[in-house]
């Protein structure tokens, strides 16, 4: 076999290795679509003042969006409605990001359930220091997590800054 035979097989074969790698980044609509419905569960976050984790109960509320490829999530908290608050979980037209934040990851779990990771540079911490930020979404029929990770500029370990947990309560069609 001549060099530029060997050289063109190699060149299809890499490109279809990073083709596959660029699919396990890309975000499709359907790994959402378990999410429409009521959820019921708590956030638990780490209170950076004491450096114990606080647990909370959490409702959640995530309907369609006009936008095709968005969802209006609508947080409320029993114990403290004036923390209420409203998101969003939009992607991007080409499939890579989730709310604006790069995806590095998309996997399907043993159990059938999705789990997307997004990291974005930003600042957290009390005195707003820089960090890594790693938003990890497991999506499931009755399962959803959102977890933040963050990793401070200068430091070697992951802190997990908090964590949604929910499970399913009612769907809506």
């Amino acid at each position: 076999m001549n060099t530029k035979k060997l050289g063109l097989i190699l060149f299809a074969l890499l490109s279809s290795f990073f083709n596959v790698v660029a699919q396990t980044t890309a975000i499709e609509i359907s790994d959402i679509q378990n999410l429409l419905g009521k959820w019921k569960g708590t956030l638990t976050y780490m209170d950076y003042s004491s450096n114990n984790p606080f647990s909370m109960p959490c409702e959640l509320e995530i309907q369609s969006a006009k936008e095709n490829q968005k969802l209006a999530l609508y947080y409320t908290y029993p114990k403290e409605p004036k923390a209420n608050n409203k998101d969003k979980f939009k992607i991007s037209k080409d499939k890579s990001k989730l709310n604006g934040k790069s995806i590095i990851s998309r996997s399907k779990q043993a159990d059938g359930n999705i789990q997307i990771i997004t990291e974005y540079s930003g600042k957290d911490g009390n005195d707003k220091k820089p960090a890594l930020i790693r938003d990890i979404y497991v999506i499931g029929a009755e399962k959803f997590i959102v977890r933040k990770e963050v990793l401070f500029e200068g430091t070697k370990d992951w802190v997990e800054r908090n964590e949604y947990n929910f499970n399913k309560k009612i769907v809506i069609k």
